[in-house]
């Protein structure tokens, strides 16, 4: 396996409605692979800068140049997972956050083809990949595991009861 065994890759989504009707900011900018966050309390302050693997924009619509789509972020990360899992590799695909940050959406994404997310392009591309292999001498084990953990409520203190 070739390059860095974890890579990190960040999303900004776009508003929902709740923040869109509250007119909220964007502190958000990305270019290239660093993200930058703005002090909503004291924008004139320095934004904070962080680099990582990928930085996706899918913030604004498809139209913005910038835009990342499903099919980039599968492009991008999915392609690679796939190659290494038909090297032998185990290949894992981690998306963390708190809830409604879009990590569903990147990784099912929705029913129409071009919305679809990584898992659902990398099944269809490994099956496709499989039935193209000429080859009868070879013989395929596939296991896809999807798992949501959620922690609602983990941390709120639950009333007394007298």
């Amino acid at each position: 396996m070739s390059g860095a065994s974890v890579k990190v890759a960040v999303r900004v989504r776009p508003f929902n409605s709740r923040e869109t009707s509250k007119e909220s900011k964007c502190i958000i900018q990305m270019q290239g692979n660093s993200t930058s966050i703005i002090n909503p309390k004291n924008p004139k302050e320095a934004p904070k800068s962080f680099s990582f693997d990928y930085s996706y924009w899918s913030h604004t619509s498809p139209e913005d140049p910038c835009f990342a789509s499903q099919n980039r972020v599968y492009n991008d990360i999915g392609k690679e997972m796939l190659l290494h899992a038909f090297e032998g590799y185990n290949v894992c695909i981690f998306a963390y956050g708190q809830t409604g940050a879009g990590k569903s959406y990147t990784m099912m994404g929705k029913q129409e083809e071009s919305q679809a997310g990584i898992i659902p392009q990398l099944c269809e591309e490994l099956f496709e990949k499989i039935n193209d292999n000429c080859n009868e001498e070879m013989s395929y084990s596939v296991e896809v595991s999807m798992v949501v953990v959620e922690f609602a409520g983990l941390c709120t203190p639950i009333p007394p009861s007298f």
